[in-house]
């Protein structure tokens, strides 16, 4: 945390401006240490066990420049320049390396004279079990109640609550009209078949009584069979509209979720949080919360029963009842640990089987099936593992329950027994009462499963709400402001970003783009080309510093608004499953026959898509398949074309073709770049040409800048590049 509380008994000369504490010693081991900045001085704390505290090192402020967080293997040390002397002023892990970079950076700002403030702690953690909670969410997974789960889950019933009425009150008249059957074997028995002692019925009575019994328990079982029917459908529909409410939720918070959400993730995880998660809460929605609610009834109804037949035997009924709940109790947190086991599992599966079933080609270029087989199986081995270990756990407590529940009724067969030899009460009752006893551990013995069920469920749907809790980073303000007619003037000022914080790609990066002005980024691999473009759309937020469009923060700028304005001509196109019509109308769905084919003339893509079986209704498979490099590529300029932005964006969008479909390729991008602002990622020489200025970038800063003919005179880091760059075409010539 910032501002870590100093201990008892330490003062230091004027306020406390920050205090971070340090996790390792000087000698490498592990310790406390806190590095303040208090008065006109930096100092270094070191608190050991019971021991004082004492001042290890003492550093005036004016003396110290440059304070800097180097990154090692498993940690890192916070150094700063001392009379030109670099020295080393606290060690820590890992887990400490962004906060000690961000105090670095604030360090050095006081340094220079600026007053900023201290950032606001970003790091949260539960205040329960005191686990770090994932970034944009305040909801700890590990502590979340189950009733918080499940409120959130009734919730849902909220736009479908008639027929959640409707089907509770057919679940009590259901459970009302199976309480009937067990109480008319009471009159069967004393008025029917075996009279008390001193009682006589005529024999055409007792065959009269015998007939309403039985039309009366058909009755019984006809309404029942009606209500259950009724039930279940209502059930499907209601739990099926629930369910898909929920998915409907999870599918558009995924949408708006930002990248750096799923950076860290594997895909097939969270599609797993999709389908599988949210199909095992279907089930338990559909089927097993009406079997829980029917047991449930069936219980409290046959409990009452029981105690107005015989209190006394309801007693020993209910006698294995804090048994049963101990028993429970044990085994709950464990179970619930294995039940997030399995999960995490199953996602870990569904991520390999997305993953090698989208490379499957590279996998068999390259001879890979068994490799990945064996991990699939591997993985599959894992989940199938766990999942022993949860259901042997749920079979040794269902077979306690079931010994325990025995016991109960041990107990009614013989204090029963006596009763009805000592004439305290009938036969027919005992058998009635008997019958309530099978009925009660029958929903009890259910009830066990349906835990089982409820608890794997609830484990689903606390994924789910998993997702649902966390923020997207780049949220738009409530404050944002619509900018729909945009000039296509971008500025960057001072720009600083790193996906992870204490690791920045781009550091203090300053241009300018003009409307209408063609920018080319070049550089080496990893310079931060690529993620400069990531920042003006906004699927980031800069760290430091601000991006300006006509003169607006984009920050302040309506998300929609924005990427409206923007048109992305990717590397690796993306082309959607469907038609090369609806591929091209991707961001105008509304668009005409002659708006499509008009923005593929401009694309040079009409002649090879009239030359396709199907022309513009050719049917395309995953990400394009079917067409070649070229043609992906002058789809997705057709997109762009026909999406009219301001703004263009050229991720290397001729870097895998050959020369014939570059000319081509270049000739569209030519006519697209008229009149609008375009930032271009290239290599190819053809494509730096034709930018009004070129930015070079090296390890995220901007090293040279300039029109081509003044980079290659000035004979700097851009010289170098091309020269590299012709020197690997020679060579590719001579090969061809």
């Amino acid at each position: 945390m910032w501002n870590e509380p100093l201990p008892e008994g330490l003062s230091l000369d004027g306020p406390v401006r920050l205090s971070v504490e340090a996790d390792v010693l000087p000698d490498g081991s592990f310790g406390r240490e806190l590095l303040v900045v208090a008065g006109d001085a930096v100092h270094v704390v070191t608190l050991e066990g019971d021991a004082a505290p004492c001042v290890r090192l003492e550093v005036p402020f004016k003396e110290l420049a440059e304070p800097k967080a180097e990154s090692f293997v498993g940690g890192g040390a916070f150094e700063a320049l001392r009379d030109d002397t670099r020295i080393e002023l606290v060690r820590y892990t890992a887990a400490r390396i962004p906060r000690f970079t961000a105090a670095a950076r604030l360090l050095g700002k006081w340094l220079e004279g600026e007053d900023a403030p201290v950032p606001p702690d970003e790091e949260r953690r539960c205040p329960r079990c005191g686990l770090p909670l994932e970034k944009g969410t305040r909801v700890c997974p590990t502590c979340t109640p189950k009733s918080r789960t499940l409120i959130r889950l009734v919730a849902y019933l909220k736009p479908c609550w008639q027929a959640a009425l409707g089907l509770s009150a057919m679940a009590i008249a259901n459970t009302a009209l199976g309480l009937v059957p067990p109480y008319l074997q009471k009159p069967f028995m004393d008025k029917v078949l075996v009279l008390p002692a001193g009682q006589e019925r005529p024999l055409d009575e007792r065959l009269t009584l015998l007939g309403v019994l039985v039309l009366a328990l058909l009755g019984a079982r006809l309404v029942m069979a009606s209500v259950g029917v009724g039930q279940a459908w209502l059930a499907s529909w209601l739990g099926n509209r629930i369910t898909h409410n929920i998915r409907s939720s999870l599918y558009r918070h995924l949408q708006y979720l930002s990248l750096g959400f799923y950076d860290k993730r594997e895909m097939g995880t969270v599609i797993s949080r999709v389908n599988h998660d949210t199909g095992s809460l279907q089930r338990f929605l559909v089927w097993g919360s009406q079997e829980l609610l029917r047991n449930v009834l069936m219980i409290v109804g046959i409990g009452a029963m029981l105690f107005v037949l015989n209190w006394r035997l309801a007693l020993f009924v209910f006698a294995p009842a804090p048994v049963v709940a101990i028993l429970s109790g044990a085994f709950w947190k464990k179970i619930r640990f294995l039940m997030h086991r399995v999960w995490h599992r199953w996602g870990r599966l569904n991520a390999i089987l997305n993953e090698s079933l989208s490379g499957l080609k590279i996998v068999k270029v390259f001879a890979q099936e068994p490799r990945t087989i064996a991990r699939f199986d591997t993985r599959s081995e894992d989940l199938a593992n766990t999942g022993v270990r949860a259901e042997r756990m749920w079979a040794v407590l269902f077979t306690c329950l079931r010994l325990v529940i025995m016991l109960g009724t041990l107990l009614v067969w013989y204090f029963g027994g006596r009763y009805v030899l000592f004439k305290q009460m009938t036969l027919g009752e005992l058998i009635a009462f008997n019958a309530y006893v099978w009925m009660f551990y029958g929903p009890i013995q259910s009830l066990s499963q349906l835990v089982n069920w409820c608890s794997r469920s609830l484990t689903a749907a606390e994924r789910v709400f998993e997702i649902l809790d966390i923020e997207p980073e780049v949220a738009e303000t409530e404050d944002a402001q619509p900018l729909p007619d945009m000039r296509g003037a971008v500025r960057f000022e001072d720009v600083t970003f790193g996906y992870e914080p204490h690791r920045p790609v781009l550091r203090n990066m300053s241009f300018e783009a003009a409307p209408g002005e063609m920018i080319g980024l070049v550089g080496h691999s990893g310079a931060g080309k690529t993620t400069t473009i990531n920042l003006l759309c906004r699927f980031y937020t800069p760290d430091e510093g601000e991006i300006l469009v006509d003169g607006v923060p984009v920050r302040s700028i309506r998300v929609a608004d924005l990427r409206q304005q923007l048109g992305v001509v990717p590397q690796d196109t993306f082309l959607f499953s469907g038609s090369i019509a609806d591929n091209i109308a991707y961001a105008k769905p509304g668009a005409t026959r002659e708006e499509i084919v008009r923005a593929a003339k401009v694309a040079n893509a009409h002649d090879f898509i009239l030359r396709k079986p199907d022309g513009y209704e050719t049917h395309l498979g995953e990400r394009g398949g079917g067409l070649s490099a070229g043609e992906r590529q002058r789809i997705a300029i057709a997109r762009a074309v026909l999406h009219d932005p301001r703004i263009l964006i050229l991720d290397e969008a001729t870097s895998q073709l050959d020369v014939q479909t570059e000319k081509q390729v270049q000739e569209a991008i030519g006519r697209l770049v008229e009149g609008r602002t375009t930032l271009a990622i290239a290599h190819r020489l053809s494509t730096l040409r034709n930018a009004d200025r070129l930015i070079v970038l090296k390890n995220g800063e901007i090293v040279e800048s300039g029109s081509h003919d003044e980079l290659i005179a000035a004979g700097g880091e851009f010289s170098s590049l091309v020269k590299t760059y012709q020197e690997i075409s020679k060579v590719r010539a001579i090969q061809r």
